[in-house]
């Protein structure tokens, strides 16, 4: 039997059934990691939300004040 034979031969009910039987073993662990799982409560996410916010507008006036500071330096060194 030729390479190509074999690659045409149809798959095996055996072969279906560890495909299968592989499939049910993964999702058996992540029904085992779900269960793990921490879910906060409404006051833990308002209180990292207002992080979240704060440290993007600080970030963000950072950037703003490097951009104010190096500006007129861009515009000079392009001008000459």
């Amino acid at each position: 039997m030729s390479q190509e034979d074999a690659e045409k031969m149809p798959v095996t009910t055996e072969e279906n059934a560890g495909a299968v039987r592989h499939v049910i073993q993964f999702l058996g662990r992540v029904q085992q990691e779900m269960k793990l799982v921490h879910h906060p409560d409404w006051q833990q996410v308002r209180s990292t939300t207002l992080v979240v916010i704060v440290f993007v507008f600080l970030f963000a006036m950072y950037l703003r004040t490097l951009d104010w500071i190096f500006s007129p330096l861009e515009h000079w060194l392009f001008a000459h």
